[in-house]
């Protein structure tokens, strides 16, 4: 998902203009230090006559991130986050609305202020029994980190944008039309068929795998690891008294609720209860053993080298740390641990004998992908034995039964995109060996029950084009100024 959505995140900012009520309720999310241009120090960008501040910057990335968040089920990191460079796509989306500001201002189109007032009241989160409340409305903004002011100068220029874009609006030519429904209702009469090879046809020796790896061992690295000198105070093993145990709970039984969200009685959660409290105390205790262990009053009670990737200590804080330096708190499944920094080891090349296996499996998958690859271009120039499929679309991947559902769409994806009568296409373990008979446009008829559904495609592919194309005409006419370094 992240790689697809670095590859394809221009079109999503070009074409997707996120609304700032669309996620109206959801979490603020920051984005982080950054450096700005002093003279413009509540600025990040200028474009024309447009000023874009740190605020809109800050709502726009928090927007970008609800959005994508939700289109990964909830699990999109800061990580991830930084990966896919919302920042820099959220400023992107903030220059290129400036733009079109910039060119509805020039046109004289702007946002009426009863026009703001109906929008606002349309918005389900600002209603109490179906009705608009203003209480309520200042209520959810304040529970965003915006107030008024700022929601209504959104909300106004959202409408002006929405205007722009309905008056750029073309309807698609029936040239237009008919190009998209014969690229994506073209038929081919074919015959097709799966070529595989024998593993037993595949033979490695000694002299050639150690030339392999000699050759890739760059590619068979050893993780980096960093040893440690540690103390660990594990949360069970601490004591408690019952009489504490009993006074946490009473100064915190918010925190323990069950699935019907009311307080479970202290017997019931007494286990939890005191689970909370030795972990709590667990925490008090290993900082008196940092600061012990610091200060040379006390030894580690182990060494331990922690391997990248094979360990379910966080690593977080050791990545951080300085040879030599300590750690205050790593948290624990079972507890916490403080830890000096001894050492660390840098990835390296595997030795043969422990990169062997590996080497063996790159160097038989490369092998065998060679060997296919000569016997489905053998067979291209005489292909015999095809298996006659009929006349197949893009969407007929139902009708190749030799090869899976994922695998027949690659393959039409690419018999469709090639201009060759025959050919080949490369799978993991297989290749399809293929004869285009014949090929027709596309039977108005057969597919009038998609038209309606194309044409929305075919409408929202000329949109987008003239979007982009409206854009890259507006950075040439007016002067873009970034003040803003991550």
């Amino acid at each position: 998902m992240i790689s697809w959505m670095q590859k394809h995140r221009k079109y999503l900012v070009v074409t997707i203009w996120i609304s700032t009520i669309a996620f109206v309720g959801a979490g603020f999310v920051g984005w982080g230090a950054y450096s700005y241009n002093q003279d413009k120090a509540n600025s990040v960008a200028t474009v024309g006559a447009k000023e874009i501040t740190v605020d809109e910057l800050q709502s726009t990335y928090s927007n970008l991130y609800n959005y994508y968040n939700q289109m990964m089920g909830g699990k999109l990191t800061k990580e991830a986050a930084e990966k896919l460079h919302l920042q820099d796509m959220a400023l992107n989306q903030l220059i290129q609305e400036a733009l079109l500001i910039n060119y509805a201002k020039e046109k004289g189109i702007i946002a009426l202020d009863e026009e703001v007032l109906a929008k606002i009241e349309s918005i389900d989160a600002f209603k109490e029994n179906g009705h608009f409340s203003k209480t309520r409305y200042k209520q959810v903004l304040k529970s965003i980190g915006t107030n008024p002011k700022t929601f209504e100068n959104n909300i106004r220029k959202e409408i002006v944008i929405d205007k722009l874009v309905t008056l750029l609006k073309l309807p698609a030519t029936t040239l237009d039309t008919k190009m998209i429904f014969a690229s994506a209702y073209m038929e081919d009469k074919l015959a097709a068929k799966k070529v595989t090879i024998d593993p037993k046809e595949i033979t490695i020796d000694e002299k050639e795998l150690k030339s392999y790896w000699e050759a890739h061992k760059d590619k068979y690295m050893s993780k980096k690891a960093y040893q440690l000198a540690v103390i660990k105070v594990i949360a069970e093993n601490v004591t408690v008294a019952d009489e504490d145990v009993k006074k946490y709970y009473d100064e915190h039984k918010e925190m323990f609720r069950g699935a019907d969200d009311k307080i479970v009685p202290f017997e019931e959660s007494k286990d939890r209860v005191k689970a909370k409290l030795q972990k709590k105390k667990a925490k008090t205790e290993v900082l008196k053993k940092y600061l012990a262990l610091k200060h040379g009053e006390i030894k580690a009670d182990q060494n331990l080298t922690v391997v990248e990737g094979e360990s379910d200590i966080p690593l977080t804080k050791i990545k951080k740390a300085k040879v030599g330096s300590y750690i205050k708190t790593i948290e624990l499944p079972n507890g916490f641990m403080t830890a000096q920094l001894i050492a660390i080891e840098e990835p390296k090349p595997l030795p043969f004998e422990k990169a062997k296996a590996l080497a063996k499996n790159d160097l038989l998958a490369e092998k065998k992908q060679q060997l296919l690859e000569a016997k489905a271009k053998a067979e291209v120039k005489d292909p015999k034995e095809l298996k006659e499929i009929g006349f197949v679309t893009r969407e007929d991947a139902d009708k190749i039964d030799f090869l899976s559902k994922q695998e027949a769409a690659a393959f039409l994806n690419h018999l469709f995109s090639s201009v060759e009568k025959k050919g080949y296409f490369m799978l993991p373990d297989a290749a399809v060996v293929y004869k285009v008979e014949e090929q027709k446009l596309f039977d108005p008829e057969k597919y009038a029950k998609k038209k309606a559904e194309l044409q929305k495609s075919v409408d929202a592919l000329k949109d987008n084009s003239i979007q982009e194309s409206l854009i890259e005409r507006l950075q040439k006419q007016y002067k873009i100024e970034k003040h803003f370094k991550g």
